[in-house]
Formats: structure tokens, sequence, C-alpha cells
């Protein structure tokens, strides 16, 4: 076990080769873009219209430079439908029109409401009084349950970076107290040292499966509503998201629980002052300000607003007068911007002797939102509707499922395309590839006879099973970066839960979904 100052060392020279690595892989794309811009105008393909030629070659290009990263993605994103105004595909209007999507802003006000939560210190507060309850009471390997299924919570409604940002450090400092707390003996320290790795790796596992329960855990879930809006005018409000979505989710983390226990035994079974180091982290922050309640409590508002039509429709009936108010006048993205625009509104403290009475959030704060990825979105449905609009989605769909045999059945379709996602969002943003991969999946899953939703949700949350290395989502990228994660450890880790992601989303997408949309 490599420990200190060596463990640095060699997490230097990772970063460094890594940093080396991207240098090179951008320098190529920035080569490779514009010829595969260039190329595929000039290939001939019969079958497609001159739009869909076109939308192919700007696809093929956004597509090197979304695996380059030669130029950030959101502006990549922006990039593909300036480009499609340019080449005549389409006017500008139409083409910037996505945007403007109820989901952007859905993302946006989501955004928001996370950082007044982040801002006001809820989020810490919570996840430190979940670390002292009672069920962790000394016990390293709970302790490790707990921090996963806290991650796991925030990341259903806080950018799962985010989420991993801020329990990293409560992590690591619940290592630290444990290691303190271990016999100075070297088989007992490299045990530890191997339970502090599997704490931190399941600690960014659990963050990227819990963004798969709402469709603001991340992205790609409010890309794939889009779509199936857009592709099969079938529209799956927020409740309906999370009663597809939870069950895989937990049903993920636990099977990523037990292979982590499996993997990773803590060095003690009980650890005297384990818990009570964490409550004076806790106590350290004081009672609860009123500028954290009424975060909250705005946050609550926006979660019953979400909730709101599908439990009126629920209780009610499918043709209340309320039920069909509701699903008028309060879609996701109008609630998320209302109740974002209350954090503006709402004074975060009583009025001072001076009369100042601050908001909850100020533009200043907002501003500092993760912009890049709301104009990644709008780039991703600009392009998937060019798809559409022009045929070439169709076109790919009957070229694949030719590919796979007109008499492929449904149950390998999934097989082929959850392996495609899950390998493919390694090394490609879970974002960019169902932005690149949904306008065929669509389709295809349509020709080959199954239940396109269940096709749709099984791919969607396999963009979001990249385990394996630290440049597949960014809470790898921050576990790896403490120092404390091999490189070889969360390969292999990675490796076995991709194996078992994929048979949970299998039996998820051939049988639970359908099963569920059938009630």
């Amino acid at each position: 076990m490599i420990e200190g100052a060596d463990a640095r060392a060699v997490a230097t020279a990772s970063s460094e080769a890594e940093a080396c690595f991207d240098r090179t892989r951008a320098k190529v794309g920035l080569v490779l873009a514009p010829l595969a811009l260039i190329g595929l105008l000039l290939l001939p393909m019969p079958g497609l219209s001159p739009a869909a030629h076109r939308v192919t070659a700007i696809a093929g290009m956004t597509v090197v430079l979304w695996i380059s990263e030669a130029i950030p993605l959101a502006i990549s994103a922006l990039l593909a439908p300036t480009l499609a105004v340019v080449l005549d595909v389409a006017p500008a209007q139409q083409v910037f029109a996505p945007f403007a999507h109820p989901l952007i802003f859905l993302f946006i006000g989501g955004f928001m409401l996370a950082q007044a939560l982040s801002v006001h210190g809820f989020d810490r507060r919570a996840a430190l009084w979940l670390m002292t309850r009672k069920f962790v009471r000394g016990s390293p390997a709970r302790s490790m349950i707990v921090v996963a299924l806290t991650a796991f919570g925030f990341s259903m409604w806080i950018n799962n970076t985010a989420t991993t940002a801020m329990m990293i450090p409560i992590a690591v400092g619940l290592c630290t107290s444990i290691r303190k707390l271990c016999p100075p003996d070297p088989e007992t320290l490299a045990k530890q040292r191997r339970f502090e790795e599997g704490m931190l790796i399941t600690l960014a596992c659990a963050a990227s499966i819990g963004g798969l329960c709402t469709p603001i855990g991340t992205a790609a879930n409010m890309i794939a509503v889009a779509e199936l809006d857009h592709f099969v005018g079938i529209r799956i409000d927020f409740l309906q998201w999370m009663t597809y979505a939870v069950p895989v989710s937990v049903v993920s983390l636990l099977a990523m629980l037990v292979l982590a226990r499996r993997r990773w035994p803590p060095a003690l079974d009980y650890v005297e002052g384990l818990t009570d180091s964490v409550q004076r982290e806790l106590d350290a922050l004081g009672p609860m300000s009123c500028a954290e309640r009424r975060a909250v409590c705005v946050f609550g508002v926006a979660l019953i607003g979400w909730l709101a039509p599908s439990l009126l429709r629920l209780s009610l009936g499918e043709d209340a007068l309320a039920t069909a108010w509701a699903q008028r006048a309060l879609p996701e993205g109008v609630v998320a911007m209302i109740a974002a625009t209350l954090l503006f509104v709402i004074p975060a403290e009583p009025r001072t002797r001076d009369g100042d009475r601050p908001a909850l959030m100020t533009w200043t704060r907002a501003a500092t939102i993760d912009w890049g990825t709301v104009f990644l979105l709008g780039g991703g449905l600009a392009l998937g509707g060019l798809a559409t609009d022009t045929g070439l989605a169709r076109a790919i769909g009957t070229a694949v499922d030719a590919w796979l045999g007109e008499s492929a059945p449904p149950l390998l379709v999934l097989l082929v395309v959850t392996a495609l996602v899950i390998y493919m969002t390694e090394l490609v943003s879970n974002t960019a590839t169902v932005s690149m991969l949904l306008p065929i999946i669509i389709p295809l899953g349509v020709q080959a006879g199954g239940d396109p939703v269940a096709l749709v949700l099984t791919a969607t949350f396999a963009a979001s099973f990249a385990f394996m290395l630290p440049v597949s989502t960014p809470p790898n990228a921050i576990a790896y970066g403490t120092g404390l994660v091999r490189l070889p450890t969360m390969v292999s880790f990675g490796a076995r839960l991709n194996l078992v992601g994929l048979l949970v989303l299998i039996a998820a997408g051939a049988w639970l979904l359908p099963a569920i949309r059938s009630l």
C-alpha cells in the first residue's frame, strides 16, 4: 500500500499524465472536427435529404468536439445550431427555439434552489446530522453506508458534483478520525487504507446513482423527458419519472453497497468516539439560521409544485378541473422559476437596525450556477430536434434496425443499446452521450416493436453508470483527487459495478419499467 508522501506523488504523477493526455486529445480534436465536418459534407449519402446530410456533418463534428473536449462542451453545443443556420438547414428562429424549452428553465431554477441551500449551509448541516444518528454509532462499516446514502439522497436534488464536493471533506474527516484510533500495526493500517479508498469510491458512485431519481438530478434526465415529448408525444411528469427511476436507482445502490462491503471490510468493527467527532462539527455550526429555514421552505414549495399535478391526478382523477388546471399551469419549469424568484424576494434574515434586508439569493450568487450545462442541454435539444425534423434520426434508426436484423428481439436491442451507452459514457459526459444517441434510440425502439419509453429510460439511466475512470464523472474525479484512491482500485471496482449495473438495467428495461407503465 502506498502511503503519505508516496501516495501524493503517485496522484500528482497520474494527474500530470492525465493532463498531458487531455492536451493531446484536444489538439487531435481541433484537427479532426473540421475534417469530420468537411468530409461528411463531401461524402455521398444517398437516401438522405440535403438538410439531413448537412445535419449529419454537423453532428459528426460535434461528436468529435464532445469526445475530444477541444473546446468547452457548452461552446460545442452552441456551435452546432449556429452552423445549422449558416448551412441553411433551418432558420435561426427554429434552430434556437430549444434553448427556450421549459426544461431549460427547470434546470436553471433547480440550480438556483440548490445554490441557495448550499450558500446558507443547510446541505452540510443535514449531512452532518445524518452522520450522528444512532445507526452509525462507532461503526466504520455503517458510516460508509450512511455516507453513501447521504450522497445518494442529496444528488436527487442537487448536482452530483456539488454533492460530492460537499461530502468529500466529511468522508475524509471520518477516515482520518478512524485512522487515528487504529492500532499502529502495519496490517491494520493497510486494511484501513483500503477501507478509505472504498468509502470515497462508494461516495462518488452513490452520487452518480442518486442523480437518476428525479428529472433535475442530471441534465441527461431532462433531455430524455424532452426527446420523448418531441419524438413520440409522451410527456413524463415529475412523479412519473420518480416512479420509474427510484426503484432502479435503489436496487443499483444496494448492489453497489453489497459489492463495496465485500470488497472493503473495515479495519475495526467499532471505533470509540467516532460519532462524537462528527457531532462536534455539527455543534460548531450552531442552531439553524433563519436563512436556512427560509431556503428550505422555498425548496419545499418547489417540491410541492412539482408533485402537485401527479398527486391531483391520482387523488381526483384525470378529468378533474383541478388536475387539468395543474397540468396546464404548473409545468416543472414554471414551478422552478416561481421558486427561484421567491429566493430573490424573501429576505434571508429579519430586518436589521439599519433597515437592510438582503434576500436569500443575490444575482451575484445566482450568476455562478453552471450555465455551461444549461447551454449544453439546449444544444443537445437543438441537435436532436434537427435530426428529427430532417428525417436523419429515422434513417439512422432504420439502418441500425437493418444491421440488427428485422427479427431482432426487443431484448437484444435493449442489451446492445444499454451496453453501448454504459461504456461510451466512461469517456464522454452523460449529457453529451444522451444528446448524441437518443435521436437514434427512440426510432430504433419504435421499429423494434418494443416499448420506446422503457428503452429510452434504460439508456438514460445507463448514461449515469460511469464508474471506472476518474475522467468518467466529476464525482469520480473529485474522489480520485484526494490522493487516497488508486486508479487500479477505481477501475477494478468500476468494471464490476458496470457489469452489475448492466444486469440491473436490462432487467428493469425488459420487465420492471413496462410493468410500471402498464399499471
